[in-house]
């Protein structure tokens, strides 16, 4: 009876890693996203029937191998940092997935424990406590399922009404009417109800699709130059290119070709160091170059000011008109935790000199910005963002708001970090559902790629080949009086009602608990 028992709950470790591994899947490789429509229906399977402290351990193994799989590239970004050799890299990045994981146990301990008092609707007991588990559960790196479903525009579309959490919430729903399906060898009300939503769902997205699809082929192109100079990380500021200089770097010999080609905009990626901020010499021959060329250049770079007494530093993008002019700065807002600060240092002086000690100039008090800005130019309003900022649905979505007419989002990113992963890809995904979240055309300039252009429908109209250098010319459809949707005027809205829900069905359940364990209690003589 112990082997059977035993063998049993080796057989459900094996379907939750199974459940981990095709939901990893899904992260890697966008022409597999039907993995995620049917990742969780393993772990249902092995979760039938086991205790609350079973259902979380298996939880826990989908979530390690999910995190372990999607995040692989966490030992070279580790390596790259610090130069640590391989193993303990390693060990690191699996202490990373080992915590990662427990917000998967915690999601299938909750809908273990919910199963126990929701007699009806079970049916949308995990869609709810994987998107509430799955948004609230801190993390470094943020991803989401649909995140992960750019291979199929058809799924993202609903994204304009309820953002990536409505498309985590659809691929949960997925696997779990499949699960009580055969489980009750039928369709019941709540079940059909679920099949309803999904069609729903799916509905929309033709039609939209289909509209989105047919404006975007009448909209005038705007010619859009994506300079990719594939430089390698750097903790340290690097010193200029052999052959060139702070002054003339590669990349305005490369903006200088786009120019003639017929660029309208140049975009450069982000960069460790550029010193327009700092050198007199090199704002001047940014200005000669950029105004012999006559087309307005964003970039990056690190601005050093003195405020209040003290220097801070900014990570920030700058926008050079076609004079070569400074016309505006934007400050990075949504700073990246233990890479561009450190959580905690602050408050702690000795804490801090270490950490300063530890990384160097690399966490030298990057300083966050204060809000959103919109530039004009080229004809376009654009919405400049760095780096992992396109991982914050909510925020992006606050830069486009109600008035979202003719606003481009352009990402500027550094992601060498991660070594020749597919995270560069992951990000440009990213990116891609922001496109379709406030319906604006999104560009995605990577230091070492891919780049790419994402439309409002979700499509991606071009992607730079990775891991080498170039100059892109691309024409990008744009028309100045689209853009904005639902989401982007209500972010908050579908996942305020995920929080409700779930919250009022773990409220209920503690109830009939409580109320159950008084009439269980043995009256008193």
């Amino acid at each position: 009876m112990t082997a059977y028992r035993s063998n049993a709950m080796v057989s459900r470790a094996v379907l939750a890693l199974l459940s981990g591994l095709l939901l990893g899947l899904s992260t890697l490789d966008s022409r597999l996203y039907l993995t995620g429509w049917i990742g969780f229906l393993p772990l249902l399977l092995a979760l039938e029937g086991r205790s609350l402290r079973q259902s979380y351990l298996l939880g826990m193994l989908t979530g390690i191998v999910f995190w372990a799989a999607a995040s692989y590239w966490l030992a070279d970004f580790i390596v790259n940092l610090k130069g640590y050799p391989r193993l303990p890299s390693t060990l690191l990045a699996a202490l990373f997935w080992v915590y990662a994981g427990q917000g998967f146990g915690l999601v299938a301990l909750a809908y273990q424990w919910l199963r126990q008092w929701l007699r009806t609707g079970q049916v949308f007991i995990l869609p709810l406590a994987f998107v509430a588990g799955f948004s609230l559960y801190p993390v470094l790196f943020r991803f989401r399922l649909g995140e992960a479903q750019t291979g199929f525009p058809l799924a993202l579309q609903g994204a304009d009404l309820v953002g990536a959490y409505g498309i985590d919430f659809m691929l949960a729903l997925a696997s779990a009417v499949l699960f009580f399906c055969w489980r009750r060898r039928g369709v019941g009300p709540w079940e059909l109800l679920a099949l309803g939503l999904l069609s729903g769902w799916f509905g929309y997205g033709a039609l939209a699709l289909h509209r989105w699809d047919a404006a975007i082929a009448e909209w005038p192109h705007k010619r859009i130059g994506i300079v990719q100079p594939n430089d390698p990380p750097s903790i340290d500021i690097p010193p200029p290119e052999p052959g060139y200089s702070r002054a003339l770097p590669p990349e305005l010999e490369m903006t200088g070709r786009l120019a003639a080609a017929g660029a309208e905009l140049v975009v450069w990626p982000e960069a460790r160091y550029k010193g327009y901020f700092d050198q007199r010499a090199v704002r001047d021959a940014y200005e000669y170059s950029i105004g012999k060329h006559g087309v307005p250049l964003l970039f990056h770079d690190l601005e050093r000011r003195q405020e209040a007494g003290r220097w801070r530093q900014y990570n920030a993008a700058a926008l050079l008109d076609a004079t070569g002019r400074l016309q505006s700065t934007y400050h990075k807002v949504k700073l990246f935790a233990f890479g561009e600060y450190t959580p905690l240092v602050g408050e702690l002086p000795l804490v801090r000199k270490w950490v300063r000690g530890y990384f160097g100039d690399f966490l030298a008090d990057i300083t966050p910005g204060e809000g959103h800005e919109v530039w004009p130019a080229a004809g376009m309003r654009l919405v400049p963002k760095i780096c992992y900022e396109s991982a914050f649905p909510e925020f992006m979505a606050g830069a486009i708001g109600a008035d979202a007419a003719g606003k481009v989002i352009v990402i500027l990113s550094q992601d060498s970090w991660f070594g020749r992963s597919r995270q560069p890809y992951q990000h440009l995904w990213q990116s891609a559902l922001r496109a379709v979240e406030n319906r604006v055309p999104v560009v995605h300039a990577i230091n070492g790629g891919p780049s790419g252009v994402i439309l409002p429908s979700g499509r991606i109209a071009f992607q730079s080949r990775p891991f080498v250098r170039g100059e892109h010319l691309v024409a990008v459809p744009y028309a100045e009086s689209s853009g904005g949707s639902f989401y982007a005027r209500h972010p908050y809205l579908f996942i305020t009602v995920i929080y409700a829900l779930f919250g009022g069905l773990l409220l209920w359940s503690l109830l009939a608990w409580r109320r159950e364990a008084r009439l269980a209690a043995p009256a008193r003589p």
